[in-house]
Parts: C-alpha cells; structure tokens; sequence
C-alpha cells in the first residue's frame, strides 16, 4: 500500500494532485481571514469548503472516465453550454447589473465559468481532427466561428473578463495549432485596427471606467482609481514577510472592495508578505510546469491539445489576476485560480485538473 502511494505521489498526477491540495488549502486559509469580519458574509467561507468538498469529489469521479469521451461528446457539451448562457442572458435574475448566474435549487451556477472548459474541449475537438501540420485561413474562420458564439453570449450578460479569457485561450490554441502565422498576424492587426469602434460602441460605461482607472488611477483616488490604489496599496503593506494572519489592516478594515473575489490576492500579500507571494507563485508555476509535462508525455494529438488548453487556462487566469492586483492590468473580474471566492469557477477548475491528472495517468492505467 505504501509501495503504491509513494509510486502515485512520484507521477505526474500525484504532484497535480499534492500542488492541487497546498493551493485549495492556502486559498481557504485566505478566504476566511478575508470573509470571518463580515457578518453575514462570513458564511462564504463554509459555502467555498462545501464547493472545495465537491470539487475533489468530481475530482475523483474524471479520473474514473477515459479523457477521450470527452472527444466523442465534445459538441454535444458545447451545445449544452450554449444553451445555458441564452437561458442566462434572458432568465437569469439581474444580480450587480449582470445576468450571470442561474439558481438550480439552494445554488446557483455561472455558465460562463463553465465555458471557458468548453471552448478548450471543442477547439481541441476541432484542431485534433484536421490532418494537416498546419491550420490554414478557412480551419481559422471555423475555428472562430465556435469561439465568437460563446464570447458573445457572455459580453452580452455583461461578463468582460470571462469573454476576455476565452478569447486569449482561443488564441492559445491557435498558436499551439500551428496557425498560419500570417493570420495570426493579421487578426492582431485588424483587432487593433476595430479596437477605438469597440471602444465607441461595444464597451460599457463602468468597463471604460475600469480602463481609465487602470491608466490614471492618482486622477481619481477616490472613484475609478480607488479599486487599483487600495490593492497595491495592501499588497506593499505586506512587505518581507507579512502583517501575520488576520492581522492585514487594509483587509480587516475593509479598504480594500472585492477581497474576496478579483483582489484575494492582495490579501494573501498583506498577511503573508514578499515570502508568502514567492511560496504561492512557486506553487502555481509546479503547476504549469506539471501541465506541460502532461502535455509532453502525451501521444494522441486531442490529448495534447486538452491538456495544453487546460495549462493555458489555469496560466492565463492566474497572470491576469494578479497583474490586476498589482496594478498591471485594468481590473476585469478574473478570478484567482482555487483562491478566489465563486463555486463555479472552483468546479470548473477542479473538473480540468481532473482531466489534466487522467491524461497524465493514461500510460500508466493501460489506457
């Protein structure tokens, strides 16, 4: 028994798993310290270890389920997942100006979360199935075509950084598709050149506030500046080593808006310090490195690009929020990767390491 756990623990899927297991533990860590002051919001942090609970649970449950089903149905899910984000857009009830979340009995689910898995399973789907070494203009526009419906839907609801995050993963897989590079180049050009119409007629009033915030954030200290200034503000009153466990003033004080969601990061800074940050920031990069290792090992090209995709995901969120926190990036409500409060962005997550650990068991399971 022990023989095979120290064997399992030395696979690429028992490090996912012990790298899972340190990060869902320091993000529940953080997320009472933000959460245990703010009367009834204080259940947050029992309602994200139920969902943590179920994740690990689902967890489970992929890795007894061969990755490649997830091929054969691939466009079935993503019909499903269309068809949630029109039942949200129309049915959901307006929650903070957005229609985002769907309530299914004593909880609510965010379809959108669940679709930037989607895209990576349907463009694996579809990139796997050509037989060229490379993908020309007319794989590109089909390509597209799966990919614009999704990120429409979830503008529309008003989500920006979900819509954000699916485009950047279809372009990562473009890339790693091997895309033409002169349509990669020329899709970067033409979006820069309708990026002042999307300004003019597609962005909201609050999300060009978030941009100019982001620019000129000492313009106004108080209105859209306030959200970039307090998060760097916390994250350098951490300083070497941290203020200690529930001990950040910003935090506990409650200077800081959206600290447990787009901003958990800046807490973990402030309590934690400089060497907290390097602790979690290693973390997160074994994780990655452990992806692309999946990503290696695997032979069949839809299990490449899956795993490639999920890598992507979970980078792409992680870089874009912290650079948020940091006051790198407009604030775009990203989620921190399995630190940030929301049980349809930790189930998705955890479905996708799921998958990730069951591509890395296959040569070992026989598969």
């Amino acid at each position: 028994m022990g023989r095979n756990s120290s064997s399992f623990l030395k696979s690429l899927s028992g490090q996912i798993l012990l790298i899972l297991t340190i990060l869902v533990s320091l993000g529940l860590l953080n997320l009472y310290s933000a959460t245990h002051q703010l009367g009834v919001k204080a259940i947050l942090f029992k309602k994200q270890l139920l969902w943590a609970g179920m994740g690990f649970i689902f967890l489970f449950i992929i890795n007894f389920i061969d990755y490649r089903k997830f091929y054969f149905y691939a466009y079935h899910i993503y019909i499903a997942t269309i068809l949630l984000l029109v039942i949200a857009l129309f049915f959901a009830p307006r929650l903070m100006g957005a229609r985002r979340w769907l309530p299914l009995g004593p909880v609510t689910i965010q379809p959108s979360e669940l679709a930037k898995l989607v895209i990576v399973i349907i463009l694996a789907r579809y990139f796997s199935d050509s037989e060229t070494p490379s993908q020309d203009l007319n794989s590109f526009l089909k390509a597209l075509s799966l990919t614009i419906g999704p990120v429409f839907l979830i503008a529309l609801e008003p989500d920006l950084g979900t819509a954000l995050i699916i485009t950047i993963l279809f372009g990562s897989l473009c890339v790693i598709s091997r895309v033409n590079n002169k349509v990669i180049i020329g899709t970067v050009l033409i979006s820069c050149f309708l990026s002042p119409l999307m300004w003019q007629f597609v962005l909201k009033d609050y999300q060009k506030a978030r941009i100019l915030g982001f620019l000129f954030p000492q313009k106004d200290p108080f209105g859209i500046g306030y959200h970039i200034l307090q998060s760097k503000i916390t994250v350098g009153s951490g300083q070497l080593f941290g203020k200690g466990f529930l001990k950040g003033t910003q935090t506990q004080l409650r200077f800081l808006p959206e600290h447990y969601t787009d901003f958990i990061f800046s807490v973990f800074a402030e309590e934690w310090g400089f060497i907290g940050c390097i602790t979690l920031l290693t973390c997160y990069f074994l994780l990655f490195l452990t992806g692309l290792r999946v990503c290696k090992k695997t032979t069949d090209t839809f299990g490449f690009l899956l795993a490639s995709g999920i890598t992507a995901m979970l980078f792409w969120q992680t870089v874009i929020n912290i650079a948020m926190a940091l006051g790198l990036l407009p604030v775009v409500g990203v989620p921190l990767p399995f630190m940030s409060y929301g049980g349809s962005a930790i189930l998705t997550n955890f479905i996708a390491v799921g998958i990730l650990m069951k591509i890395g068991r296959r040569k070992l399971i026989g598969g």
